[in-house]
């Protein structure tokens, strides 16, 4: 056995010129720990020879693989090269010794070590002879590999070999891949580090300041997967079912006016007059403009959702035309005004449906009021009044529907089987935040929610709504949105986020706000804390100065309508039509077409005018919600899906949530459908015995139920007034304008919202408090900081754990 030195000898610090011996506590050789073996624990090296085990069992890897166990004595120092060949013990035979000598060989010959002795100074070189007595060159083997191995970690960079054991302090042992087998050496080396040897190792890059080059490859979801289902949802009222109920309805409104025209023809009428009021009345004045504004709810309810969703299914469908989310409506626009954006995208049996609605619900109802006429037939020899088709107008319905019909048909087969690119329906700004949280365009927005105009700022791009893969990590699995197919993965903001926020002390929000701040703001469109941009934007018909002008009209025309009908009898009296009243061969009479098409006609406009007024305001409710002062919860804000209800649901749901004035708005959109039915069968001609004339008089308890309604009317104007919290930067019409709010918010990186697979999923982590938190969360619509570290105007929650609280200005600003 070797005798233990006298103290921890190490080679830590040998000058290049002149090598030297130093006695240190050393805990580690990096030579020895890098390249041979690892001890098994630094405390051993820090106890005194006495107290330290002379057994410690160190494994190593031979040239051969084979692990071997030798004893290392405490007093050698651990940063020696080699560790010391154990004596052979009393037994051992010669051929024992072999085998040990075969197994490991020192990498110092005895020659060496002598001169490496000769060079030294200080009392610790007669330890070191002593630790090696007794060993020599290895017979029959060239030691000179070993010798120039010595006198290379012998001369080494000092600051080198600092550096390299201090980025290694926190490793016990080497990492096996990170070393080859040297043949020359006879032992394992660290693979070389340098670029020119390495030249297929990929460098480290910086995940803060880092653009990840990878791009979007579309793929189709796995047969069969759970987690991947397919995207081919249709809201219900698309389904062939719903739709089939519909063109089931239009065809048996065909069936009946070509009924009524066939046989008033063929039989001289079809029923007996017997004067303005009873049954008969009401069938022929009032039951064809109620089954006409019943088709036309349905179908508001239809293009509704036609207009929810094809943005996403042109996309699907992956139609070479590049300003889907900037120009294809998510809002319904076609009531008074036919919208024509989906011929110009391609969508030509869409825009075509449309089309047919829009003609429908203009014309249809009017037409109807003026569809049956009293007219005086003589039958059997006895003249007397028949109630008869118009029987021009009644194939001019024919028309009319036969177009719904059909347009309603190429609907069906549109959403027959399709690939909508959809999980759910897309109802709610929580559902859209699914689906552009991992988009590829969210880059383009920057900045765009102070745009007056967000498509403008936005390129022209071709994008796909369905699964997709990184093109250099397809084992990072398949994930769902919007996104532009071979597209680089922008959005460097999810690598810069944590570099931001070290700049900030504690990570907290930069939002503030201050009068003076705000003072210079006033007049800056390039300012998020500007009011002329954060309440620059509301529907033309319902900014403040559109519904003053709006109430005062309606008050005046109102006013003025019920002094002229109650003036000296007029109404109730009767007036000259100045018109011919004697209906024709095909029962038209031309004051009774004028003065029932003209009111019907004014009150479907009222009707048709309130259902934009209903739209905006089902939709501006989220955004109102999260304009609180203190926020909104998930069910008042994010989760809201009024666009999509259906009416009489709306006003019930609303009323639940105490949004009263939501509720009242959609009631009256239901409403206010009988202005046109009780106007278009109001007035007729009539014969008045008292003054030998032919007068158009008026059924008066209809009348005074129409001046009834047009005053709920009026003062149902006086509720549309918008206030601080339904005015937006921009228009929400379209995707872009929704998700330039969004774009930058850390809400499409939250945990919660990340990858849902249904809608049941979503809402469930919506409404229940996040993991390590005792609240639920609260949402709003302000200035806070997005996943770049800069402010920016939009939807976040309101409060994050170590950030500021979003500003929201509606209530600090008066």
């Amino acid at each position: 056995m070797l005798a233990p030195a006298s103290g921890n000898v190490s080679l830590r610090t040998v000058s290049s010129s002149r090598p030297q011996l130093l006695r240190s506590e050393s805990q580690q050789s990096a030579a020895a720990s890098d390249d041979y073996y690892s001890l098994s624990s630094r405390n051993s090296s820090s106890r005194s020879p006495s107290t330290t085990s002379r057994a410690t069992v160190v494994r190593y890897m031979t040239p051969n693989s084979r692990p071997v166990s030798r004893t290392s004595s405490p007093n050698v120092s651990r940063t020696m090269l080699a560790p010391p060949v154990v004596a052979p013990r009393a037994g051992y035979t010669s051929n024992a010794q072999v085998a040990n000598r075969d197994t490991f060989t020192p990498i110092n010959s005895a020659e060496q070590l002598t001169e490496d002795r000769d060079m030294s100074e200080g009392t610790s070189a007669p330890a070191v002879e002593d630790s090696y007595a007794g060993r020599g060159p290895t017979p029959g083997m060239d030691d000179s590999p070993y010798i120039r191995f010595a006198i290379n970690q012998l001369t080494r960079d000092p600051e080198a070999s600092q550096s390299r054991r201090t980025s290694e302090s926190g490793s016990e042992s080497t990492t096996a891949g990170n070393l080859v087998w040297d043949d020359d050496l006879g032992h394992f080396v660290r693979a070389a580090t340098s670029p020119a040897q390495q030249p297929l190792l990929t460098p480290e890059r910086d995940p803060h300041n880092s653009v990840d080059p990878e791009a979007f490859v579309a793929v189709d979801p796995p047969e069969g997967s759970l987690i991947h289902p397919p995207l081919d949802f249709v809201p219900v009222v698309l389904r062939p079912g719903a739709l089939a109920v519909v063109i089931f309805c239009v065809l048996l409104m065909i069936s009946g006016v070509t009924f009524c025209n066939v046989w008033s023809k063929d039989h001289q009428g079809i029923w007996g007059y017997n004067g303005r009021s009873g049954s008969r009345y009401f069938v022929f004045q009032f039951l064809p403009q109620i089954l006409g504004v019943v088709i036309s709810i349905l179908t508001i309810v239809v293009q509704a959702a036609v207009y929810r969703v094809m943005p996403f299914v042109t996309m699907a469908s992956e139609r070479p035309f590049g300003k889907v989310l900037q120009k294809i409506p998510i809002l319904p626009r076609n009531f008074l005004f036919p919208d024509i954006s989906h011929f110009i995208h391609g969508e030509a049996l869409v825009g075509f449906s449309l089309f047919t609605i829009w003609l429908s619900n203009f014309v249809a109802v009017p037409l109807l009021g003026c569809l049956f006429q009293a007219k005086w037939y003589v039958i059997d020899g006895q003249g007397k009044w028949q109630w008869a088709t118009v029987t021009s107008i009644g194939w001019t319905l024919v028309s009319v529907y036969g177009l719904l019909a059909i347009g309603l048909i190429l609907l069906l087969l549109r959403f027959l089987r399709t690939w909508s690119g959809l999980m759910w329906d897309p109802v709610c700004l929580a559902d859209l935040i699914c689906i552009v949280q991992r988009s590829n365009i969210l880059d383009d927005f920057e900045y765009s929610e102070i745009a007056p105009d967000v498509g403008k700022t936005l390129d022209s791009r071709v994008l796909r709504l369905g699964y997709w893969q990184l093109s250099q990590r397809a084992h990072s699995g398949i994930f769902y949105g919007i996104g532009e197919a071979g597209a680089s993965i922008g959005n460097p903001s999810l690598h810069r986020i944590e570099k931001n926020r070290r700049d900030q002390p504690h990570g907290l929000s930069k939002v503030s706000f201050d009068v003076e701040q705000q003072a210079v703001s006033e007049n800056d469109d390039s300012d998020i804390y500007s009011p002329s941009i954060r309440y620059r934007w509301a529907p033309w018909f319902l900014r403040k100065t559109a519904v003053v002008g709006w109430t005062v009209i309606l008050c005046g025309l109102f006013i003025a309508f019920v002094v002229a009908s109650f003036l000296h009898h007029a109404i109730q009296d009767g007036f000259t039509p100045r018109l011919p009243t004697m209906p024709s061969v095909s029962a038209f009479s031309s004051s009774n077409f004028l003065y029932s098409l003209i009111p019907a006609f004014i009150g479907n406009l009222m009707f048709l005018a309130w259902q934009h007024i209903d739209s905006y305001f089902r939709v501006l409710q989220p955004y109102a919600m999260l304009s609180s002062p203190e926020g909104a919860s998930a069910e008042q804000s994010l989760l809201l899906a009024y666009p999509s209800l259906l009416p009489f649901q709306v006003t019930a749901i609303a009323i639940i949530n105490k949004h009263y004035k939501i509720a009242w708005i959609s009631l009256m959109s239901v409403v206010f459908g009988a202005l046109p039915i009780l106007a278009g069968g109001v007035f007729m001609s009539f014969y008045y015995p008292s003054e030998n004339d032919i007068r158009v008089g008026s059924l008066m308890p209809a009348f005074y139920t129409i001046i009834g309604f047009c005053a709920v009317y009026m003062i149902s104007f006086l509720c549309i007034w918008p206030g601080r919290r339904r005015y937006l930067p921009h228009d929400i019409s379209t995707l872009a304008d929704q998700m330039s709010f969004l774009y930058q918010s850390p809400l499409l990186s939250d945990k919660l919202l990340r990858e849902p697979r249904s809608k049941t999923d979503l809402v469930t982590r919506l409404v229940v408090a996040p993991p390590g938190e005792q609240e639920f969360p609260k949402y709003g619509f302000g200035i806070y900081v997005g996943r770049d570290g800069r402010e920016h105007l939009g939807i976040d929650r309101y409060r994050r754990p170590g950030r500021a609280d979003m500003l929201i200005t509606t209530g600090s600003m008066r």
